[in-house]
């Protein structure tokens, strides 16, 4: 634990910083292995990390991100896309494919198939790297 009052408070500004990442362990968890991972165990582990630790993942984070911060429920809400659809989104702008996504999530490759078709539609998307444009505002 962190005695000092300044190392605390930077502490828990690079938490703080981290936490809209760890939007991503909402819902049902990423399964790593057979075991959902949840958001607050991730942010309970970042907090006790080693402030140097700590600093490394953070400054990982700003390099990679370059504002590609992306608020998928606000997306969802603005074409009307269900929850289960807002994942499949969530899922493709991570890099994973539909059938991945319907692997992580313990659904069909069919009905991941399905919700892709209606995801399209409903944002005006002909192909996921147009649906990917418009998540990312390019």
């Amino acid at each position: 634990m962190v005695d000092d009052p300044k190392n605390q408070k930077h502490r828990d500004a690079q938490v703080d910083y981290i936490r809209p990442f760890l939007n991503q362990f909402r819902g049902d968890g990423i399964k790593i292995s057979s075991e959902p991972v949840w958001a607050e165990r991730v942010e309970e582990i970042f907090a006790n990390l080693p402030e140097e630790t700590l600093d490394d993942i953070v400054s990982r984070i700003r390099q990679s991100s370059e504002n590609q911060l992306v608020d998928f429920t606000a997306f969802g809400e603005t074409h009307g896309l269900t929850p289960a659809e807002i994942k499949l989104v969530d899922s493709i702008a991570g890099g994973l494919s539909v059938p991945e996504h319907a692997e992580a999530h313990d659904i069909s490759v069919n009905t991941a198939r399905v919700h892709m078709q209606r995801v399209l539609e409903k944002t005006g998307s002909r192909r996921q790297t147009d649906l990917l444009r418009k998540v990312f505002g390019h």
